[in-house]
């Protein structure tokens, strides 16, 4: 009986650390977080088109200012608001858009996945959930 419980104990290690392994490789991205000047860089370097539309087109603008169109690149901002990066946090607030979805602020890290395609990373306490992929339009 020994013998069966020292092999279950040792089949619990492996996969934890199966586990452990498997969650890096699936979350590379966690690993390539932007730090601030890169951020700033990224956020002044274009327009960030989210994969899906419903999340807009975004442009943060030198003076802290940022304009949130949905459909189109040219055009009026659908709502405005400011921006600032604290280490390599960036923060934003909205006014409507973000009144309407409970979101007129919120703070997120970005990270680089591939082929200039980047996510927006929300660290709410012990967990992190990405908010929307993006790519910058030149």
């Amino acid at each position: 009986m020994a013998f069966f419980a020292v092999g279950k104990i040792c089949w619990s290690v492996v996969l934890v650390l199966f586990v452990t392994v498997v969650s890096g490789v699936m979350h590379p991205a966690l690993a390539q977080e932007l730090d601030g000047e890169a951020l700033k860089k990224l956020a002044l370097g274009g327009i960030w088109q989210a994969e899906h539309a419903e999340y807009g087109l975004w442009n943060w603008n030198d003076s802290g200012s940022v304009c949130l169109r949905v459909g189109s690149t040219d055009g009026d901002c659908f709502d405005t608001g400011t921006w600032e990066i604290t280490d390599n946090v960036l923060c934003y607030e909205l006014t409507k858009w973000g009144e309407s979805t409970g979101e007129r602020v919120n703070c997120f890290t970005v990270a680089a996945l591939d082929d200039n395609r980047y996510e927006t990373l929300f660290h709410g306490g012990a967990m992190i959930s990405r908010m929307f992929a993006f790519k910058v339009l030149e």
